[in-house]
């Protein structure tokens, strides 16, 4: 068996048969220095642009205020939302963010989602030869973008996302040729939130998920005692298999935590019904273990 990473190297200009047995050994490949400071301070400057911007706009009626106080937790804050382009900002529960001065509702935001094209720095970053061309080396096929998330964990308030699997989330076939890609714009350390993942958990299969504070797995069908915090660099990356199961705890620290996530599928991957997804991503038992599929605390 190769050596589990404790520390991430520095970012190669290619990967090598010997990164590609890794990912596939351990599901997931992590490095330093992906991405050029000049690279993450466009990516920082942009995300806090559009993020602004949208909020602004929200001020003046122009974007809508959506609420769900009876979702669970991670989805019970308030959205502000482009009724145009869907490009959305979720918030932590409890912040209202026109109550806010925007600089610091921009501070507070715990997700983005349709981002990408709302500006070139962005859609850039998916073409990347770092990122997209790393996760078509690394799924065997060339990558298509399947979805993205600016994630943010808010200085002494950011929460939890607990242990799940990126495809229980999604309808993709074959799941072995979905993939993300993860970029720290900040330093990300443990008491920040970074990244913990269970090395070769991949190879479980489809574990169990349910809603509690979000959609998780089910905790008796990993042993956590395993898993191992991957802190990076703003500029590191991670690269892991949609089956890895992966969790950040949450922010105790003065200093928010933000990162970029791009989920890539390959270009001979089929979406699928709800239905037939919850044959394939099921237990052993033929148990749905997907999302969509599950039930509130089970």
């Amino acid at each position: 068996m190769s050596q589990i990473q404790t520390t991430s190297p520095i970012c190669p200009d290619a990967l090598s048969d010997d990164h590609i047995a890794q990912f596939h050994e351990f599901g997931y490949l992590a490095f330093e220095e992906v991405l050029a400071p000049d690279e993450v301070a466009a990516a920082c400057a942009a995300l806090s642009e559009i993020t602004i911007g949208l909020l602004e706009r929200a001020r003046e009626g122009g974007a809508d205020i959506k609420e769900n106080p009876n979702a669970t937790r991670n989805y019970a804050g308030r959205q502000v939302v482009d009724p145009d382009t869907g490009f959305g900002i979720h918030f932590e529960a409890g912040i209202d963010p026109l109550a806010l001065p925007v600089e610091e509702a921009e501070l507070k935001f715990r997700k983005l989602h349709g981002y990408h094209r709302e500006h070139q720095t962005f859609v850039d970053l998916t073409r990347h030869p770092r990122v997209a061309g790393f996760i078509s080396q690394l799924i065997g096929e060339e990558a298509i973008l399947k979805a993205e998330m600016a994630l943010s964990k808010p200085p002494f308030i950011g929460s939890e996302k607990p242990w799940h699997q990126d495809n229980a989330y999604f309808n993709w076939l074959p799941l072995e040729k979905v993939a993300t890609s993860w970029l720290a714009l900040d330093d990300a350390t443990v008491e920040n939130g970074c990244m913990h993942v269970l090395p070769g958990g991949h190879k479980l299969g489809a574990l169990r998920h349910h809603h509690t504070i979000d959609c998780e797995i089910f905790p008796d069908r990993i042993d956590r005692s395993q898993a191992l915090p991957v802190p990076l660099k703003a500029g590191g990356a991670m690269f892991f298999s949609a089956m890895l199961p992966h969790q950040t705890p949450p922010n105790s620290t003065a200093e928010r935590r933000r990162a970029l996530q791009f989920q890539y599928r390959g270009v001979s991957t089929e979406a699928v019904s709800r239905e037939e997804f919850g044959r394939v991503f099921a237990e052993a038992d033929g148990t749905p273990a997907s999302c969509a599929l599950a039930h509130e605390n089970g």
